[in-house]
């Protein structure tokens, strides 16, 4: 494929999430926190960057800030890449695992970097799909793990908001052959973490991120778990300097202030159940049960894309997809409980709307 086509490709392929966060829009679609960082933390992280070298590089191993990684997630610090972003260590993995014509796996529908961060390098793709109830398919994701290089899987998966047992991510690092890149950047909202399992399998990442529960996502940073070997063989494959010294800041002080950010992230937790038995009780929705910070959404009447348009209409952002899986199926982050309510009554107008019309 030329460079032009891959580049149309990849144009043609982009999501249509991306609106100026200037417009007066309640913004329910990226998964994004509900709760911007108070004052207080903003300036103790802005006081703590004074002190920093500009005028250096910053750091490739910065040992203050794995050892508050390491304390955060029970995980040798040795065993910790930060990254620009979770976007950046898929991309990297990809690199250093994969050369053009290799194969990936992952699912579908499912999370859009990896079959793009693929599609750009000329890396097959396994989709994976999932069962008709959007459940996860055990025997097909360990067939996939016997052909590809490697294996994207998520959970809580996104969008479904679906977690995978222990059990069954036992199962799979069993039986594939190949690295098993597990994506947990909403694991703070699930209680859920397979990190344990790192210490007994040498196939397993793990990709964390600081743009959901811990709220950075404007400062573009995650990190990979692994075994020491392995993240030492990533870091040699990514270019350097790539994690700068507003992120490294940013993420010591988020560390240092976890226990209050946990008990934000329960007042997430709290208002998505709210959400989700309140849309229980709509004759022409139906939300699936989630794990994560959203909540997939399905419509009897319509398809996701005029929910989408008619919620746009008043004021209010969601995610659709491209996937025919999803056409009728569309995802709602979980907002402040203001921001719920109305998305609530704005629903409730419409399914009045749609029931007013088959009745005439």
């Amino acid at each position: 494929m030329s460079i032009k086509a891959k580049l149309k490709n990849f144009q043609n392929n982009t999501e249509y999430s991306f609106f100026n966060p200037d417009q007066n829009l309640i913004r329910l679609n990226l998964n994004e926190s509900a709760y911007p960082l108070p004052d207080w933390l903003k300036e103790k992280i802005l006081n703590r960057l004074k002190n920093t070298a500009w005028h250096f590089y910053p750091p490739d191993h910065n040992f203050s800030l794995l050892s508050k990684l390491a304390n955060y997630t029970g995980h040798q610090p040795e065993g910790i890449l930060p990254g620009n972003g979770s976007n950046e260590l898929i991309q990297t993995i990809a690199y250093a695992c994969c050369n053009s014509g290799d194969t990936l796996a992952t699912l579908t529908p499912g999370f859009s970097v990896y079959k793009k961060v693929a599609d750009l390098m000329d890396i097959k793709v396994i989709e994976i799909p999932l069962t008709p109830d959007l459940g996860f398919n055990l025997e097909n994701i360990v067939a996939a793990g016997q052909k590809a290089r490697v294996i994207f899987l998520g959970s809580p998966h996104n969008p479904t908001g679906q977690t995978l047992s222990s059990s069954q991510i036992e199962n799979i690092l069993n039986q594939a052959k190949s690295l098993v890149v597990l994506d947990e950047a909403y694991a703070e909202f699930s209680g859920e973490t397979s990190i344990p399992l790192l210490s007994r399998f040498d196939n397993l990442l793990i990709l964390r991120t600081f743009s959901k529960a811990f709220r950075l996502a404007g400062g573009r940073l995650g990190y990979a778990l692994g075994q020491p070997d392995t993240i030492q063989a990533l870091q040699a494959a990514r270019l350097p300097f790539s994690v700068g010294l507003f992120q490294q800041t940013a993420a010591e002080v988020l560390l240092e202030e976890k226990d209050y950010l946990q008990n934000e992230i329960q007042q997430t937790i709290k208002e998505r159940e709210r959400l989700f038995n309140l849309l229980q009780v709509f004759k022409t929705l139906r939300p699936f049960p989630s794990k994560a910070n959203f909540l997939l959404v399905e419509s009897t009447c319509f398809t996701a894309e005029e929910i989408f348009h008619r919620l746009l209409d008043r004021g209010i952002l969601v995610r659709i997809f491209n996937s025919p899986e999803l056409k009728n199926r569309f995802r709602v982050t979980i907002g402040q409980p203001r921001d719920n309510d109305r998305l609530l009554a704005v629903l409730q107008e419409i399914e009045k709307e749609v029931l007013y019309d088959q009745k005439s």
